[in-house]
């Protein structure tokens, strides 16, 4: 009865929970007549909360996160940091490759709707005036394991609109989370 129980929970059809993880960024940059421009990832950090409504294989993922970015650009030896800090809600609908009760192998995608709250664009000489769009579509794609309460998600994030109005493009990055639902 006792594992019965157990089951019973982990199926529940709706959960929710806490995550955090690594985001590796790079940002596009247009450089116009510039060729010798080195865009190079950083690392920065995310840390949120999710709801997954489960639909037996599919779910419906609603997330609320904030994301701190970092990324590097090398323009004719002078090196320039971003740095951004947002308010992500992704919209993400999932399906259940793999269930079992205690073991779930998933893949997911849908769009991220990025809020900015700060940025910054600086070189080794002092801040460079950037406009900064106030809020950003990007679009992910990936995978998770599901073991017991524990998620690791591993997914690819693209932006489908201009970071700036200026001189920045698109970003991509990579995500790395581990959560925990608690319920």
């Amino acid at each position: 009865m006792f594992s019965s129980a157990l089951f019973a929970q982990l199926s529940s059809p709706i959960n929710f929970g806490l995550h955090a993880g690594l985001v590796s960024t790079k940002t596009d940059a247009d450089t116009g007549s510039f060729a010798d421009v080195k865009e190079k990832a950083d690392n920065g950090m995310m840390i949120g909360a999710f709801l997954r409504v489960n639909l037996n294989k599919w779910y419906l993922q609603p997330e609320l996160n904030y994301v701190s970015r970092k990324s590097q650009l090398e323009v004719l030896g002078e090196s320039y940091d971003i740095k951004t800090k947002s308010l992500d809600i992704p919209i993400l609908l999932g399906y259940k490759i793999v269930k079992l009760p205690a073991f779930k192998l998933r893949a997911f995608a849908g769009p991220v709707a990025s809020f900015k709250i700060d940025d910054s664009f600086k070189s080794t000489l002092g801040e460079v005036d950037e406009d900064f769009n106030g809020a950003v579509w990007n679009a992910k794609v990936g995978a998770g394991v599901d073991v017991w309460k524990l998620t690791l998600d591993v997914d690819y994030e693209f932006g489908l609109s201009d970071v700036s109005s200026e001189f920045l493009k698109k970003n991509k990055m990579v995500n790395v989370t581990l959560g925990f639902k608690i319920f």
